[in-house]
C-alpha cells in the first residue's frame, strides 16, 4: 500500500485519526474498485471449484463452509474496506447456498434449518474478515510508527549539525519533502518579519498572490493557514508557523497531494519538525548574541587597555614639556639664549612626539569603529616619502636618513595621508631603536603590479621571539631605547591596517649581518613617467 502520511510524535492513535486514515485510503483506492472486484470474483472461484472438488468425494457440508470463510478472509487481507468485506461475506453465503443445498443451483430455501446456518455463516465471514482488516491495520500502523521514530531521528540528527540558517532551511524542506512526496516551501524571517531565508523543494507554487497572503497570515496570527485550515482554504498550500520563545520564527509550506485533506497525523508530524527547527533557530540566535556580547567584552577590554597605556604614556611628554617651560620661566633672567633655546627644543621634540601619538590613537579608533575611508587619489609614491622623512628628519638625533628610488616617477592609487602615516611611524621605530649616527634606508621598487616599499636600517635588530608579535596592538618589544622613548605599540598596529586596508601586506625581519627590515607593498595600477629626478631634489 502506498504511504500516505507520516505518524505524529505520539505513540499511540486515536480511533478518529485511524478513520481518517482509513477513509483517505479508500478515497486513494477509488481506481481500484475493477481490481478488488476482479480478486472478490477470483477468490470465489477457487473456493467454489475446491468445494465443488470436495463435494465429488463425500465430504461434509461443514468442510465446504470452512472453504468460503477461508476465502473470505483472504480476500479481507488483500482487499481493505468495510464493504468489500460485507460483499465478500454476502458473496460466499449465496454461493454456497446456490450449489451446495438443495435445491441446487437456485437460491431457493427448501430447509428451514439452513436459513441460520446462512446467517451464522454471514455472521462469521464478516466478523472475521473484519477482525483480519483491523489487525492489518495495527500491523501497518506499527510499521508507519517505526518508520516515523526513523525519519524524526535521521532529521533531527541533520537539523542539529547545521551551521547556518541558511543551510537549516535547504534541509529541512528536503526532508519534509521526501516525507510527504510533495512541494515544501521553508522561510524564516527576522525581527521585523522580513524574509531572511527561503527554500523551496519541488516546485515552486508558493509565489501566487494568495498563497502569499495565506502565508503571511501564517505569520502574524501564529496559527496554521491555507489548505485544510479554516483560514484560505482554497489556497494549494498549508502553512504551519514556526514558533521560537521569540514569536513565530518561520513558516513550513506544503502543497499536498490533490484533493487531499491533511490529516492530523500529518500535521502532528509537521509540528514535531516545526519545534525541532524552532531549537536550531534560537539555539543560533543564542550563539549570536554571544558572540556579540564577547566582541563587546573584548572591545572594552581594549578600550581600557588603550586607555591606561595612553595616560601612562602621555606623562612622560607632558612632565618634560611642564619641567622645560617652568625651568625657563623661573629663571628666566639667568639663564643664557643658548639654554633657552635647548629648552624650547626639548619642548618641541616632546610635543612632536605628543602629536604622532595622539594621531595614532584617532586612526586606531576611527578603524575600530570603522568609520576610516580611503580618499583614493592618483599619488606620486616619491612624493610620500619625501613627505614622511620631511616630518622624521626633525627630531632625528643624527640619523642618516637615504633613500633608493628609482629614476622613473611612480604614480599610484592610494591615500595619500594614510601611507604617509605609515611611512612615519616605520621611519620613527627606526630612529627610536638605534643609535645615533645609524643608517636608514628608505626604499621604493615596482613587482609586478604592486608598489614595494621598504625601510631599513643597520641597528641591533629583534629578537626572533619577538617577530611573531610586532605588529600586535599595545605590544612594545623589549629592545632598548636610543632616544629615552618607549613606544605605546599602537604604530605598527596601525601600519598594518593602513597596509590590510589597501589590499596588501606587511612583513618585518632581521637582516645581516644585523638591523632590521620592514616591507609592504600595495596593488596598484602604476604609470611610469620618465623624468630626470634624483633623490637629492626630494
Amino acid at each position: 500500500m502506498k504511504k500516505l502520511w507520516q505518524p505524529t510524535d505520539s505513540n499511540s492513535y486515536n480511533e478518529n485519526e485511524v478513520l481518517a486514515f482509513q477513509k483517505q485510503c479508500i478515497q486513494h483506492n477509488k481506481p481500484q474498485f475493477l481490481t478488488n472486484i476482479s480478486l472478490l470474483v477470483f477468490i470465489m472461484l477457487v473456493c467454489t471449484l475446491l468445494s465443488i472438488f470436495l463435494k465429488s468425494i463425500d465430504n461434509i457440508e461443514s468442510n465446504v463452509v470452512m472453504v468460503y470463510l477461508l476465502g473470505v478472509i483472504i480476500f479481507s487481507y488483500l482487499a481493505s474496506g468495510y464493504v468489500y468485506n460485507f460483499l465478500a461475506s454476502l458473496s460466499g453465503v449465496l454461493l454456497y447456498n446456490f450449489f451446495f443445498t438443495e435445491p441446487y443451483y437456485t437460491l431457493e430455501v427448501y430447509r428451514h434449518d439452513y436459513l441460520i446456518t446462512f446467517l451464522i455463516m454471514f455472521i462469521v465471514g464478516f466478523f472475521t474478515s473484519t477482525l483480519t482488516m483491523k489487525i492489518k491495520w495495527e500491523t501497518f500502523l506499527a510499521e508507519e510508527r517505526e518508520q516515523r521514530i526513523k525519519a524524526l531521528y535521521v532529521i533531527g540528527r541533520k537539523l542539529l549539525s547545521v551551521k547556518n540558517s541558511a543551510y537549516l532551511a535547504e534541509i529541512s524542506a528536503q526532508e519534509i519533502a521526501k516525507q510527504f512526496s510533495a512541494d515544501v516551501l521553508i522561510q524564516f524571517f527576522n525581527e521585523n518579519n522580513e524574509i531572511r531565508n527561503r527554500y523551496v523543494a519541488g516546485n515552486d507554487l508558493f509565489v501566487d498572490d494568495k498563497e502569499r497572503v495565506a502565508c503571511l497570515e501564517a505569520c502574524q496570527s501564529g496559527i496554521p493557514c491555507g489548505f485544510g485550515t479554516k483560514l484560505f482554504p482554497k489556497t494549494h498550500g498549508y502553512y504551519l508557523p514556526i514558533i521560537g520563545q521569540s514569536g513565530v520564527l518561520g513558516i513550513i509550506g506544503v502543497v499536498f497531494l490533490p484533493a487531499m485533506m491533511p490529516t492530523t497525523l500529518q500535521t502532528g508530524f509537521l509540528e514535531t519538525i516545526a519545534s525541532q527547527i524552532a531549537a536550531v533557530l534560537e539555539r543560533e540566535k543564542l550563539y549570536e548574541k554571544q558572540a556579540e556580547t564577547q566582541v563587546q567584552v573584548q572591545r572594552e577590554r581594549l578600550r581600557a587597555d588603550m586607555f591606561r597605556t595612553i595616560s601612562h604614556d602621555l606623562r612622560t611628554p607632558l612632565t618634560s614639556i611642564i619641567g622645560s617651560a617652568n625651568t625657563v620661566i623661573d629663571n628666566y633672567a639667568n639663564i643664557s639664549d643658548e639654554v633657552k633655546k635647548d629648552f624650547l627644543h626639548n619642548i618641541y621634540d616632546d610635543a612632536c612626539w605628543l602629536n604622532e601619538m595622539v594621531e595614532n590613537i584617532l586612526h586606531i579608533t576611527r578603524f575600530d569603529e570603522g568609520r576610516v575611508k580611503l580618499n583614493i587619489e592618483e599619488e606620486a609614491a616619491e612624493e610620500i616619502i619625501a613627505e614622511a622623512i620631511g616630518r622624521v628628519k626633525k627630531h632625528a638625533h643624527n640619523h642618516q636618513i637615504s633613500t633608493n628610488i628609482p629614476p622613473s616617477l611612480i604614480l599610484l592609487k592610494a591615500d595619500g595621508v594614510l601611507l604617509t602615516r605609515v611611512l612615519v611611524n616605520l621611519l620613527e621605530n627606526a630612529v627610536n631603536y638605534t643609535p645615533e649616527g645609524s643608517a636608514i634606508s628608505v626604499s621604493l621598487s615596482k613587482r609586478d603590479e604592486n608598489v614595494l616599499f621598504e625601510v631599513s636600517d643597520n641597528g641591533p635588530g629583534i629578537a626572533e621571539e619577538n617577530l611573531p608579535h610586532i605588529f600586535e596592538r599595545f605590544y612594545s618589544h623589549p629592545a632598548k631605547t636610543y632616544g629615552g622613548r618607549r613606544g605605546t605599540g599602537l604604530g605598527l598596529s596601525l601600519c598594518k591596517s593602513i597596509v590590510e586596508a589597501h589590499g596588501g601586506q606587511i612583513t618585518i625581519s632581521n637582516t645581516k649581518p644585523h638591523g632590521t627590515a620592514v616591507q609592504f607593498w600595495i596593488p596598484a595600477k602604476e604609470v611610469h613617467v620618465d623624468a630626470a629626478l634624483n633623490s637629492d631634489s626630494r
